[in-house]
């Protein structure tokens, strides 16, 4: 239960706090306004900071790329240009060899008759003939040593 109330001369008094309360009630919401605007500035802000941090990130990143791209390219170059060198090197070592080559046949088939180097390279067949052939039955008797040990 409620006490009743008395309207005599307090409600002034009441209407007096009621006002101070609205006083104060108005301007803790314009503080709070104040700060909500203050802390949406400075959120902007933060987020305007960021944004630019971002921005230079993204430009200094693509300034690396930008250089490795660079580099990349005159390293491909310089590698072209070394295989193209190593390629006219190999022709130019290739000539010189068909040349001595051809030079000493030259010398060579001058300096021994066609017979005798007809012999030779005969000969030369017929040694190689005759190694593969010893190769062979060397092989074959150490496969008879072999199975002639496992049997003792």
């Amino acid at each position: 239960m409620r006490p009743l109330r008395d309207t005599g001369p307090s409600v002034p008094k009441e209407n007096m706090i009621i006002a101070e309360l609205q006083t104060t009630i108005s301007s803790l919401k314009e503080e709070s306004s104040r700060q909500q605007l203050a802390a949406e500035r400075r959120l902007q802000d933060v987020i305007q900071k960021f944004e630019d941090e971002k921005q230079q990130l993204i430009r200094d990143n693509d300034q690396a790329i930008k250089a490795l791209q660079d580099e990349l390219e005159t390293r491909s170059h310089q590698v072209r240009s070394a295989e193209k060198k190593l390629h006219h090197k190999e022709l130019e070592a290739q000539e010189q060899i068909m040349y001595i080559r051809q030079e000493y046949e030259t010398k060579f088939k001058g300096l021994m008759p066609a017979s005798l180097r007809q012999e030779l390279e005969d000969t030369i067949s017929s040694l190689k003939s005759q190694v593969n052939f010893l190769q062979k039955r060397a092989s074959i008797l150490q496969e008879e040593l072999t199975t002639y040990q496992s049997r003792r």
